[in-house]
């Protein structure tokens, strides 16, 4: 049998019922983009509905439905802005169920359509958001609003 070599990337899911779990995606020792492994971002944009993965308290190998992940915390420092040409824009998120995030969305769009909404509207599922050095994967359907924050 033919066995898919993969990567433990470490990361904790946080779902719609304020749940979470911590543990490891499985992620592809190449990426189809870029040089490297792939990212979890990438294992999330793919259209997969059920992701595998291993919980760190149990052991066990669950299938995690996507949509029902609200957000994702990577515990690995990998950065998927390694293109030249990143804008970072400071933004507020306001979640449906009333949390509040502020930090960095990092993206990189053709200058004709480089506005912080060219690139919400261009994402499927996920999009990366920097809070203090940490980096999250927030899903937009549990996005209630976004507001730019105020340049110092």
């Amino acid at each position: 049998m033919l066995k898919i070599e993969t990567l433990r990337k470490k990361a904790t899911v946080y779902f719609a019922d304020e749940t979470r779990m911590s543990g490891n995606f499985f992620a592809s020792i190449a990426s189809y983009d870029h040089t490297g492994t792939e990212l979890i971002s990438e294992l999330l944009a793919g259209d997969r509905n059920y992701i595998p993965f291993e919980s760190e308290e149990t052991g066990e190998i669950a299938l995690l439905r996507k949509e029902n992940m609200v957000m994702v915390h990577i515990d690995d420092k990998e950065v998927d802005n390694f293109m030249p040409g990143y804008k970072q824009v400071r933004v507020n998120i306001h979640m449906l169920n009333g949390q509040k995030l502020s930090g960095k969305v990092s993206f990189a769009l053709p200058e004709t359509h480089s506005r912080l909404s060219d690139f919400l509207n261009s994402r499927d599922a996920f999009f990366r958001l920097e809070v203090d050095g940490e980096n999250f994967l927030v899903q937009n359907r549990f996005v209630r609003l976004i507001t730019s924050q105020k340049q110092e």
